[in-house]
């Protein structure tokens, strides 16, 4: 992306009136900037939804212009408009603060996964108040200001901090509990993970006067006034609306976050549910889909081979779909044990029991028997209508004439002489 720099060059800085009182004030306009270590920056750390879907933005930029939401440092402010029907957007934290929690500036959205902190957390199985990067032990103005400047100096010093509040090591690979709870926090990221840009959220607020029926502007920009009648936070649950910045920062009192963890442990107990073993003992295949050309038979038999020994491995790429076979049930049970998704050769698939073949279900005590076609018709006409006409009782038609070697009466209606007047009698 292109961003171009809006910013009035040799202006002083601007401070924004502190709340706390005219003493702070006062003090942090005699301030030296650089002996306090306030943020001056360039870029911003912001995601790929609040960027909009332009690639050349026109950003303003200005130092010191207002206070962090979580520290209260004085930071640089960035301003930008993400679309011609978007509304203007700015950061709202300072850039350590978002480093610290790897998070968006302006949504305080995770940058890796898009979802809030309290789902990541939550999925990485860590608390809140024992991530050393949350700050939720500084209570005082003077605790909270160490804990930024030593954030700010492991940036410095070339630290990776935002991996490590994001859960992932200097690789990129996932840090949790062992391998069984590092496959399954990369499964529930995966799952709650945004998988393209939203856009939407960066729409006009909702017109407060057209709320009351009451706006009679001619060129209200807001919604629906501007022709865009997509209100979704109009439908929403009433908490949903009102959030605290503080909460979502801290991963703590999240009502987004709490209802994608509520919609995960659905899935998971319904999927978990659909994962019980057949009672057909003989059943010892499971099946995968959802895979494509990367899916290779080695790679199935890397991935399953450590629940039993294989007896064979069956993939169609046509169907997107394989089947796994095992020697033993108990290897059977123990892959759909383990979950109703694997992660084969980078790829999601999903992983389902089995079903017995057409042929061992007619052959099966109790099974189907195969009847007449018509006598299932006749039956199944019958059941549903006692007294309906049936075809098949129906007389046959008169039988036609026997035919008879009688000449006709006339030569011209003998099909035989064909209009002719044949032999004459003798």
């Amino acid at each position: 992306r292109v961003f171009h720099d809006c910013s009035a060059a040799g202006t002083a800085p601007r401070l924004v009136e502190d709340a706390r009182g005219e003493a702070t004030m006062a003090s942090r306009q005699n301030a030296d900037p650089e002996e306090e270590g306030w943020e001056k920056t360039d870029f911003p750390v912001v995601c790929e939804d609040c960027l909009g879907p332009n690639p050349y933005i026109r950003m303003q930029r200005q130092d010191y212009a207002a206070e962090c939401a979580i520290s209260g440092r004085p930071f640089t402010v960035f301003r930008w408009r993400p679309g011609t029907e978007a509304r203007y957007k700015k950061t709202v934290v300072c850039k350590e603060i978002a480093l610290a929690k790897n998070v968006c500036q302006v949504c305080l959205l995770d940058l890796d996964y898009g979802i809030p902190v309290q789902a990541r957390d939550a999925a990485l199985g860590r608390e809140a108040a024992n991530n050393e990067t949350a700050l939720m032990g500084a209570k005082s103005d003077v605790n909270i200001e160490y804990q930024t400047e030593q954030i700010a100096r492991r940036i410095a010093n070339g630290e990776d901090v935002a991996a490590e509040a994001s859960g992932l090591a200097a690789g990129g690979a996932l840090v949790a509990g062992g391998a069984g709870g590092k496959a399954r926090a990369h499964e529930i990221l995966s799952r709650m993970a945004r998988k393209k840009p939203y856009y939407n959220k960066n729409k006009t607020a909702i017109c407060t006067f057209w709320l009351r029926n009451a706006c009679t502007r001619a060129d209200c920009p807001y919604r629906p006034c501007n022709g865009d009648t997509h209100m979704p936070e109009l439908t929403s649950a009433p908490e949903m609306r009102t959030q605290n910045i503080k909460d979502r920062y801290y991963g703590v009192n999240d009502p987004v976050a709490e209802k994608m963890l509520k919609k995960n442990e659905e899935r998971d107990a319904k999927a978990k549910a659909s994962m019980a073993p057949p009672e057909d003992a003989t059943i010892t295949t499971l099946y995968v889909g959802g895979i494509d050309e990367r899916v290779t038979e080695e790679a199935l038999r890397d991935h399953f081979y450590a629940f039993g020994k294989l007896k064979s491995v069956r993939v169609m790429h046509a169907k997107k779909c394989a089947f796994v076979t095992f020697d033993e049930r108990q290897g059977a049970e123990a892959a759909a044990a383990a979950g109703h998704e694997a992660h084969v050769a980078g790829l999601r698939c999903r992983v389902m029991w089995g079903k017995p073949s057409a042929a061992k279900r007619k052959n099966a005590p109790g099974g189907p028997q195969q009847a007449p076609a018509g006598s299932a018709q006749q039956a199944h006409q019958q059941a549903s209508n006692p007294g309906a006409f049936d075809p098949a009782s129906m007389p046959l038609p008169f039988a036609p004439p026997a035919s008879t070697d009688a000449r006709a009466a006339y030569p011209s209606t003998d099909p035989r002489a064909l209009g002719s007047r044949g032999a004459e009698k003798e």
